[in-house]
């Protein structure tokens, strides 16, 4: 059970690098080619413009799938990507967070 826990709290470590990547490339693609639509989102960003209402705005961006409205598949493809890679996230970390609650705790050696 320890190799579980170690190897999916690795690859949750490992799959939020991927997700500042995603969307670092979502910023990207909105500063760039949709401008009215970034600046409606509050400009968001990975660390320099980083608040609650930012981040809610790009998860109901993503989670709405907004970015349809846009007519860029580039970016529509992003966008879907991260919501699947979001969910599967999502369903690994409350699995990890359960199944630490499930373990049955080792009797001390007495």
């Amino acid at each position: 059970m320890d190799e579980a826990f170690s190897a999916i709290f690795g690859l949750l470590m490992a799959m939020v690098f991927i997700w500042f990547i995603l969307l670092k490339a979502i910023f990207i693609r909105l500063e760039k080619k949709h401008h009215e639509k970034y600046e409606e989102m509050g400009k968001p960003g990975l660390f320099w413009n980083n608040s609650m209402k930012t981040g809610f705005a790009t998860l109901k961006f993503i989670g709405r799938r907004e970015h349809k409205e846009l007519n860029n598949p580039g970016l529509s493809k992003l966008c879907d990507f991260a919501l699947l890679f979001f969910i599967v996230y999502l369903v690994l970390f409350f699995g990890l967070f359960f199944g630490v609650f499930n373990m049955e705790v080792p009797k001390s050696a007495t």
